[in-house]
């Protein structure tokens, strides 16, 4: 669903999923798609009645589990040696060490002296990208000051951030990260109900997991998704890392991705609660851009967004707009390490629209093909 990897897994669905411009493939044996609709719908309204109630009191995760704080992970095989000295900046364009964090600005007894080490080793540990080590620091300081979100949004940025950096082919490994991510987001909006960017974290590691696992696991988190983005949203969180790097510019990038992905169709939000929504995803990613105009994959989710509704609506402006922001997305500098990768994937855009709704990293995905089977299996 949100898409912020790019790579293939390894079961047939991954693979059609990720493939460029790939098809999807489903086959049902003797069960009709009417009954199978069923039988997934009834099951989605009697776990998300229970989800949809007991998430909004932060005591369980996407799974309806309940949430208990997440044993501290055992670390395959990580040096414990003292962190580096001089790093670069976690999101890419400027150098900073950990001497420009605000250490007495931290939240509650986080700032107290005796955690400072600890912080400082976690903090230098994460700009060198060495995650684990950075989240085995994070999680001694949640065992001594537990009551503060902040803590527990950064271990789960730690965690998804470990998934995404795996290959892969390495799909159980990935998943294991990405729930331990979840997890720990929860549990943040647990400790505090308002805490936004463990909301966007939340909302990134579920949709990591239904990408990894296929598109139609992503059913049972779609609307729990929806509800986190929109939440985080209307927070309206000021927290930054630097002005190209903000949980509020994320939030927006993430639901505008969110509401292209998702296919706008009423059997979509009767199955699972929520449907796609092209005006309100380019609302949200011209905020986006607004708040950070340095970011090359808000610039081309953008032109994606403008792709798509051209196409669908066949409106010609919104191709020739959507065209020309991919253009200029690739005239950008890099900002992140990604960049490539969407700079890469605005050129197949420009040279063929008509993959832009399907678009993500991972890939091509022909939801209208997808629509389409599901629609002629229920005949």
């Amino acid at each position: 669903m949100i898409e912020m990897t790019r790579a293939s897994g390894q079961s047939r669905t991954s693979q059609d999923q990720r493939a460029v411009a790939g098809r999807l493939g489903y086959t049902h044996g003797p069960l009709t798609w009417s009954t199978l609709l069923v039988g997934v719908l009834l099951w989605l309204l009697a776990v998300t009645a229970h989800t949809a109630l007991a998430i909004e009191s932060g005591v369980v995760d996407s799974t309806g589990s309940p949430v208990e704080p997440p044993a501290v992970m055992e670390l395959p095989a990580v040096s414990l040696a003292p962190p580096p000295s001089n790093t670069s900046s976690l999101w890419g364009s400027e150098t900073a060490t950990v001497d420009n964090f605000d250490f007495d600005g931290l939240p509650g007894r986080l700032a107290d002296l005796e955690l400072r080490p600890l912080w400082r080793e976690g903090l230098q540990f994460e700009r060198a990208e060495r995650l684990l080590e950075s989240s085995e620091r994070y999680e001694r300081i949640v065992a001594q000051v537990p009551e503060e979100s902040f803590t527990y949004w950064r271990l789960a940025r730690n965690y998804w951030r470990a998934g995404e950096s795996l290959p892969a082919d390495a799909v159980e490994e990935r998943l294991s990260y990405f729930k331990r991510a979840e997890r720990w987001a929860a549990r943040g909006i647990a400790v505090d109900e308002e805490c936004a960017p463990c909301m966007l974290w939340q909302f990134v590691s579920m949709g990591r997991q239904a990408t990894t696992e296929g598109i139609w696991t992503a059913a049972r988190y779609a609307k729990e998704m929806s509800k986190l983005v929109e939440h985080g949203i209307a927070l309206e969180p000021d927290h930054q890392d630097d002005p190209g790097n903000s949980v509020l510019g994320n939030l927006y990038y993430s639901g505008a991705v969110f509401y292209r992905f998702v296919p706008d169709s009423w059997w979509v939000k009767l199955l699972i609660g929520v449907r796609g929504d092209l005006d309100h995803s380019l609302d949200l990613i011209r905020h986006a851009v607004e708040i950070s105009e340095q970011r090359v994959d808000y610039r081309v989710e953008l032109g994606t967004v403008l792709l798509c509704k051209g196409i669908r609506k066949k409106d010609a402006s919104a191709v020739s707009e959507g065209i020309e922001v991919l253009e200029a997305a690739r005239r950008l500098p890099p900002y992140l390490s990604t960049d490539h990768l969407d700079i890469e994937h605005a050129g197949t855009l420009i040279e063929n629209p008509k993959l832009a709704c399907g678009y993500s990293r991972d890939g091509f995905i022909d939801m209208d093909e997808v629509v389409q089977r599901a629609k002629v299996s229920s005949r």
